[in-house]
């Protein structure tokens, strides 16, 4: 056993074709959900001749399926599936069947099976499960539902435990974090994982297509971390240079919480998890997690990438670099410029060391001045008050505030008076494309470098960092003009 298919049909024919189709797509072995149908089948008889090993199933509505009737009635199907060539069948923890093999019964395998659809309990708990269902059947089978990345490492964790004691089982994730539990399942020690015929036929939360399950097989998981996640382009953008290039890799999220973050690399080595994106509020908090950092990561004092080189997670930061490709693309070199750096979190660290870096002069200002001066400081600039760069005169101007983010007030990070013809701005803001930074700059006369760059080139090292192959530009940037629509 490897891969079943869970096949949800309305009748037992539909259910038959389904099988086939399995087969064709590479399944192991299939679950036919009988609850699912519209009424339960008297005849199975098609079924009888489908090429691939069968498993009955009849999920009551207590345990998360739609059969609501009595237990005889289940007896009675499961008697006819048995007749019908099934070599398993499914019945929960609980179930009063349970210890009951008649002549039929004794042909078929009995797997025990456990779900929580609200959450993922201790590990010790889970332990107490599986180790109750293994010895009341001949296969035990553990989905909860994973919300948390803290759950998602008890689950794992469970899985170390259970490989120890040498049978066989189960152990998946239902809900936002169960993709990689059944992608990684072999990495869980589990004899087999479920998958959906195709997608929108999914008989669970979190189950994944058995067509990207074997593609998946050997494949690269990528993701991207931290609190809140729902504004990111980055899966957009990660899963079309996937496509687009024809590699076998997927990016999932995973939100978490600081005090997850230990957690969460512990993760990142157990089910082997190529690299991840991190962003805000991880992205200095992050390093103290890890084995080593890049030079950018070190210089700037913040990560948003994480490679994972053989179980050695080593931070990077990809923003330097795109920033200075994104000012190399849109032609404008700043060596020997006056540049004005608004802000002073990571990204005005990001953007003071590739000015310092290509011979420019900063200036930094912040609301708090006492943190435009620590940048200052650290990147051999110079610190002023907001309010003293009216006056001013800059050829560049930088902003690295939320401001004018999607969710954070739409307002002007600077007095507009800053802004004269011939200069050039930057927003690191690319939701929405056009800030009220970029606006007011561009009808001031200044040459404008919207966020979306910086976006799109730090993507591109990150996808570059690893996989080893570099996603062309244009697939990246159609990613977020979709995004942006």
């Amino acid at each position: 056993m490897a891969i079943c298919v869970s096949v949800r049909s309305a009748t037992v024919k539909e259910a038959a074709a389904a099988v086939s189709v399995a087969q064709e797509k590479g399944a192991d072995l299939v679950e036919v959900r009988f609850d699912l149908m519209s009424s339960p089948p008297t005849d199975l008889a098609p079924l009888k001749t489908a090429p691939l090993p069968k498993m009955a199933t009849l999920r009551s509505k207590a345990h998360g399926g739609e059969w609501e009737g009595k237990d005889e009635d289940r007896l009675r199907l499961y008697r006819r599936a048995a007749r019908a060539g099934f070599s398993l069948i499914d019945l929960e923890i609980d179930s009063p069947l349970l210890g009951f093999r008649d002549r039929d019964l004794k042909k078929v395998e009995v797997v025990v099976s456990h779900h929580d659809h609200e959450g993922t309990p201790p590990t010790s708990r889970i332990i107490e499960i599986m180790l109750l269902a293994g010895a009341r059947g001949d296969l035990a089978k553990g989905a909860f539902k994973v919300n948390t990345v803290s759950e998602l490492h008890r689950l794992v964790h469970a899985s170390k435990l259970l490989s120890l004691t040498g049978k066989k089982f189960v152990l998946l994730g239902m809900g936002p974090l169960g993709p990689i539990t059944r992608l990684r399942y072999r990495r869980l020690g589990s004899s087999m994982t479920y998958a959906s015929l195709e997608p929108g036929k999914e008989t669970a939360q979190g189950q994944v297509d058995i067509a990207s399950l074997k593609r998946m097989e050997n494949g690269i998981i990528t993701g991207i971390t931290g609190m809140p996640l729902g504004h990111s382009f980055s899966p957009s953008m990660h899963r079309a240079a996937f496509e687009a290039m024809g590699i076998a890799g997927t990016y999932l999220p995973f939100p978490a919480q600081r005090e997850e973050l230990p957690l969460l690399m512990e993760l990142m080595r157990d089910l082997d998890i190529a690299g991840l994106n991190v962003t805000i509020p991880h992205k200095e908090t992050v390093m103290e997690h890890l084995d080593r950092l890049d030079g950018n990561a070190e210089d700037v004092g913040a990560v948003n990438v994480i490679v994972n080189q053989k179980g050695r997670l080593i931070g990077k930061n990809t923003d330097v670099s795109a920033l200075a490709q994104a000012f190399k693309a849109a032609g404008v070199d700043v060596r020997g410029k006056r540049s004005l750096i608004v802000g002073a979190g990571g990204a005005a660290r990001a953007c003071a060391a590739f000015l310092r870096r290509d011979g420019a002069n900063i200036v930094v200002a912040n609301r708090t001045r006492s943190r435009a001066e620590e940048v200052a400081r650290r990147f051999s600039g110079e610190a002023v008050g907001l309010d003293d760069v009216k006056g001013m005169d800059f050829d560049v101007v930088v902003n690295c505030t939320p401001l004018g983010m999607k969710g954070f007030p739409s307002q002007l990070p600077i007095d507009p008076e800053v802004f004269h013809p011939g200069q050039v701005a930057m927003d690191v803001i690319y939701n929405p494309e056009r800030t009220p930074f970029l606006t007011e700059a561009e009808a001031r006369g200044c040459k404008i470098i919207p966020g979306r760059e910086m976006l799109i080139y730090q993507a591109m090292d990150a996808f570059e960092a690893w996989t080893g192959q570099r996603p062309p530009y244009e697939i990246l940037a159609e990613a977020v003009r979709k995004e942006q629509e």
